[in-house]
This record gives C-alpha cells, sequence and structure tokens, in this order.
C-alpha cells in the first residue's frame, strides 16, 4: 500500500480541540465516510514530489524553520509528540498561517511548477515513490500540485486551519 499524504481542513476551534484532546483528531480521520468529505485531501502517493517542489529537499532535509512556503505540507507543529498516524503525528497550520502559505503558492504557476518537477533527480535523491521517470508520473504530480493548491485556497476562503499526517 506505501505511504499516503492526507490533509484536512477544520476550524480553529477544531484544531484547539485536537491539541487540547489528540484523540478526537483520530476520531475524525477514522470516521465513516472521512474519505469522500469535501475537508479531506488524499495526496495518494504525491505527497513527497509535492515536499520537494516546495522545498528542494528530501523530508527531514531543512535545516532550519521551514519558511512559509516549505511548511506548506509538514509545519513542524506536532499536535501530539506521542500519536502515531501510520508515519507519525500529525501536523497543523493556523489559519493565519495557511494564509501565509496560501500567498507564496499563489505564486507558484504551472511554467514554474515545471520548472522544479526533474524526474532523474527526484529519483537519485529518494523522492518517495521513485516513480519519478515512468510513464504518466509527471501528469500525477502536476495533477497532485494543483489539487493541494486549491485545498489551501478552499481553506484560506474558509478561514479554516489545515492538519497534514502521513498513513
Amino acid at each position: 500500500m506505501g505511504m499516503i499524504g492526507n490533509m484536512i481542513r477544520v476550524s480553529e476551534e477544531e484544531l484547539k480541540t485536537f491539541l487540547n484532546a489528540p484523540e478526537t483528531l483520530e476520531n475524525k480521520i477514522n470516521a465513516e465516510n472521512t474519505y469522500i468529505a469535501e475537508w479531506f485531501l488524499d495526496l495518494d502517493k504525491s505527497w513527497d514530489g509535492i515536499n520537494y517542489i516546495l522545498t528542494g529537499e528530501i523530508i527531514g532535509g531543512l535545516e532550519n524553520e521551514p519558511n512559509k512556503l516549505e511548511r506548506a505540507l509538514f509545519s513542524f507543529q506536532i499536535i501530539d509528540e506521542e500519536q502515531d498516524l501510520g508515519y507519525g503525528p500529525a501536523q497543523y497550520l493556523t489559519s493565519t498561517q495557511v494564509k501565509e502559505t496560501f500567498c507564496e503558492l499563489e505564486k507558484i504557476t504551472d511554467e514554474i511548477l515545471k520548472s522544479k518537477i526533474n524526474g532523474s533527480e527526484m529519483n537519485e535523491i529518494g523522492i518517495y515513490p521513485e516513480i519519478w521517470t515512468e510513464l504518466g508520473s509527471y501528469e500525477f504530480l502536476m495533477e497532485s500540485f494543483r489539487e493541494f493548491k486549491e485545498f489551501y485556497k478552499k481553506a484560506v476562503e474558509n478561514n479554516q486551519a489545515i492538519v497534514s499526517y502521513i498513513c
């Protein structure tokens, strides 16, 4: 099955609930119909490719606190260090941080996006799932990034926070 990247949009109040009672996050993401909810985004296995586009690094390659763009997928703001949702704990951005990050995401045009995708280099440095030179992988990553950007746009429109996790 592999490692699947997921994101959810939540209100600030719901985020505060998760921070105070992390089991409520697990209840939300494990509820029936979560995977078809409009507030849920399944990035499938594109998450590491998206992270590479945003950071130019492999996961964990950042040595300093991430900037507004670099934190779009992995903010390093942890809901609960002890909570493992499959491949570690969930991370979050507040609604204010989501707005700041979206301002940076908006600057990434299709042309810029295309210039950041180098399948051979991505495979060489180990960007999961190392399929980036296979037929259709380029289109897969482009479409996933567009969905990711649209997800942020909806969060901004609804003044929502974002929680991300890998399962």
